[in-house]
């Protein structure tokens, strides 16, 4: 099957993705022990993004702080909901898949003029789904 004709990639190929990206963080020395990405173990790619609850959390979890993070973006997908996040990966999955259902936590990448947060979702659904 190709690539757009509707294969969805396991909950493994996104374990995958996380340790690959987890090592190449280490390798290259720039990294801490936070993980850069967290996810339910289960996750799949056949959530509805357009539903009034996924809406209520983009609005609800949009520019959160907790004790070690602040959601700086969220966007409903496929996946469920993403929350990209300046502080403490692990923490913020924690809270926010617990107390609003999101389903991915990651790193927000760069500054606002160089990434935005629209294109790290696209690149982290892609790479999870396509």
């Amino acid at each position: 099957m190709r690539k757009g004709e509707g294969m969805d990639r396991s909950p493994r190929d996104l374990g995958l993705f996380v340790c690959v990206l987890l090592t190449a963080c280490v390798a290259l020395g720039g990294c801490s022990s936070d993980p850069a990405v967290v996810s339910d173990p289960d996750l799949a790619c056949d959530r509805d993004r357009t539903s009034l609850r996924a809406k209520d959390i983009v609005e609800r979890v949009g520019g959160l702080t907790g004790e070690d993070y602040v959601v700086r973006f969220a966007q409903s997908t496929r996946l469920g909901v993403v929350a990209l996040i300046d502080g403490d990966t692990s923490a913020a999955y924690k809270e926010l898949s617990g107390d609003y259902d999101v389903a991915l936590v990651a790193q927000i990448e760069g500054d606002s003029a160089s990434v935005t947060g629209f294109e790290q979702v696209k690149h982290l659904v892609g790479t999870a789904c396509d």
